[in-house]
């Protein structure tokens, strides 16, 4: 990492990436209890298998962002991205509708959770992005083939 890169975006981006963690995480199994794999034409086994796999990925994606990688930044930002799609298509209409849902305001509010965190996620994530390569740009500048000090 570059020094003159500022670290409070490496720590938002964490901070984002483990928060959506923790609310995606206990949503997921109360999908599971749901029946929601079964939607999808998946059984539990595959679909747990599939989550497993992309939580994988979100954990590497953490690392890579706690080291000021560009990857891991791009990483959380397809996470975001796929969090906050996969909610809003599949539950937003569950959300906005009154009535008895699952386990009630708590499910909805996981829901909003995933939305609202993945949101900031996405926006961090990008504003990391565009930081880095401003960096690297910079460094790239400073040190390019023409010497400014003859």
């Amino acid at each position: 990492m570059h020094a003159s890169y500022p670290a409070s975006v490496n720590r938002q981006v964490v901070a984002l990436a483990v928060a959506s963690l923790l609310v995606t995480l206990p949503h997921s199994f109360e999908d599971f209890v749901a029946g929601v794999p079964g939607r999808f034409g998946l059984s539990v086994l595959a679909a747990g298998f599939l989550l497993a796999c992309a939580y994988a990925v979100h954990v590497v994606g953490i690392v890579l962002a706690a080291r000021g990688s560009v990857w891991g930044y791009a990483i959380n930002l397809l996470v975001g991205i796929g969090w906050l799609l996969g909610a809003a298509i599949d539950h937003l209409p569950e959300i906005v509708r009154s009535g008895p849902y699952r386990a009630g305001l708590p499910s909805k509010a996981f829901e909003v959770g995933i939305m609202a965190v993945a949101t900031a996620l996405i926006v961090v994530s990008a504003r990391a992005l565009g930081a880095r390569q401003s960096v690297e740009g910079d460094v790239e500048h400073d040190s390019g083939g023409s010497d400014d000090r003859r």
